[in-house]
């Protein structure tokens, strides 16, 4: 298996997207690059299910499957394998053999992550073995690793294999600035649909501007995410921030509704049927857009401001798979337009370009449901109020959660991160006062929970 790039010290991987504006033949192209993946990644798969068919009937034994094994084979099937119907000539030298190459690497990880799983080494859910692809099903992408991959100096155009030069929607003056003076190198470049759109998005090494550090470096805040709420911010003794959700897939409802009934009446393959479901598909991309957009600005502010930023690990894909409780299809729908997730994962990145530090709470620390005043841990069930029951002191759920997270921040005992497994409940706690924020992330777990109400 290739080894994985690592950036030099001082750079770091970054991606910059641009939509592209393409004439016909060059939407042609691009589609037929899609198709070209697809059909390599079948044939990968296909190869790698008759391997083991072959292996259960008779006991024959073949290399594990690897990249650079089942390109070699597809170089010698691929003039039987890429056949036009019509005129019997091969149509592979049209596409660029980085569409090739990207599918069977798609097929080859996904057996191994099919693998890990089995094993039980792989964080998350059970991962199955790798399907053939569907035109319609599957997402069009295809990933150029080598080629002409170059900004031009107009900053309006960009080259890419095969394809050719083409228009870039926005301007990128930012990322070829830091390709001319030597302070990124493109790495690859990605070329994918999205909604209506084709985009571009391009890999590089790029070396951090050395920024002006934190506004408050001492600030610790606690970061509690929800649904009617996007964030709650606090400090250990006041709420300092309450960020309204933009509720984008919740305002696009109306308009989804008329469409898929409008999808529905028609015949499928129809133009009418395609031209209904790619209004349907911008206006997915539309609210992922917006969703996106107000969590980066909030995320950025986080990283920007305060020295340390307090999150929960919650395991947003598991409470999205709670069935049978009232009501249980409409909350689905609500932490999914939330985003319950995403915070987390741009914090992880965007504190250590800012010097923050980011310090992820363990999954089963009770946030909600713990009183600040006096420490008492009790059952709230989904109530957004609750009264404690040893104290009596009212509390608002996403308020008492973000101070308690805060309280959290300012505690020694931190946990390393361990691999999600049989062993999840089991975690090293270190010792008070111990240094381990490095990298600018770090979890933590309080070592005696009434402390963190103190």
């Amino acid at each position: 298996m290739p080894r994985r790039y690592e950036p030099p010290d001082g750079w770091c991987c970054q991606a910059f997207q641009f939509a592209l504006d393409l004439d016909p033949d060059q939407l042609s192209s691009v589609n037929r690059h899609f198709g070209a993946r697809r059909k390599a990644l079948n044939w990968a798969v296909e190869q790698m299910k008759a391997d083991i068919a072959a292996f259960h009937a008779n006991g024959t034994e073949t290399d594990p499957p690897s990249l650079f094994g089942l390109r070699k084979a597809w170089n010698k099937s691929k003039d039987s394998v890429c056949v036009n119907r019509e005129t019997g000539e091969p149509w592979w030298p049209e596409v660029s053999k980085e569409a090739f190459a990207d599918g069977i690497k798609g097929a080859v990880d996904g057996y191994w992550r099919w693998q890990k799983s089995r094993a039980g080494t792989l964080a998350g859910r059970r991962v199955g073995f790798p399907r053939f692809k569907k035109k319609g099903r599957d997402q069009d992408r295809c990933t150029f690793t080598t080629g002409a991959m170059r900004l031009e100096a107009d900053r309006r155009h960009l080259t890419i294999p095969r394809i050719g030069t083409v228009r870039t929607h926005e301007n990128t003056r930012r990322l070829e600035r830091l390709v001319s003076l030597g302070r990124a190198k493109i790495l690859a470049i990605t070329v994918s649909r999205r909604g209506a759109r084709i985009i571009a998005s391009v890999r590089v090494a790029v070396v951090r501007p050395i920024q002006p550090g934190v506004q408050f470096p001492d600030s610790v805040v606690g970061n509690d995410v929800g649904v009617r709420r996007l964030a709650t911010i606090a400090t250990r003794d006041e709420i300092i921030d309450r960020v309204g959700n933009p509720k984008a897939l919740h305002a696009a409802l109306t308009d989804l509704r008329r469409l898929n009934r409008q999808r529905s009446r028609r015949t499928t393959g129809s133009r009418g049927y395609r031209e209904t479901n790619t209004k349907i598909s911008v206006l997915h991309a539309r609210v992922k857009n917006v969703r996106r957009h107000h969590i980066h600005c909030l995320t950025t502010h986080l990283a920007k401001t305060h020295g340390v930023v307090v999150v929960e690990g919650l395991d947003a894909a598991g409470m999205l798979q709670q069935k049978g409780l009232p009501g249980a299809r409409a909350r689905h729908r609500g932490m999914s337009d939330a985003a319950l997730g995403e915070q987390r994962r741009q914090l992880r990145y965007k504190c250590p370009w800012y010097g923050s530090v980011l310090v992820e709470a363990d999954r089963f620390f009770p946030s909600s449901k713990t009183c600040h005043e006096c420490g008492h841990v009790q059952n709230i069930g989904w109530s957004e109020h609750w009264v404690c029951g040893r104290c009596g002191a009212e509390h608002q759920r996403d308020d008492n959660a973000a101070i308690n997270l805060a309280r959290l921040g300012d505690l020694g005992g931190v946990a390393a991160p361990v691999k999600r497994g049989a062993e999840h409940k089991t975690r090293a706690l270190l010792a008070v006062g111990e240094d381990t924020r490095k990298g600018g992330l770090v979890f933590a777990k309080p070592n005696n929970p009434e402390r963190s109400a103190a």
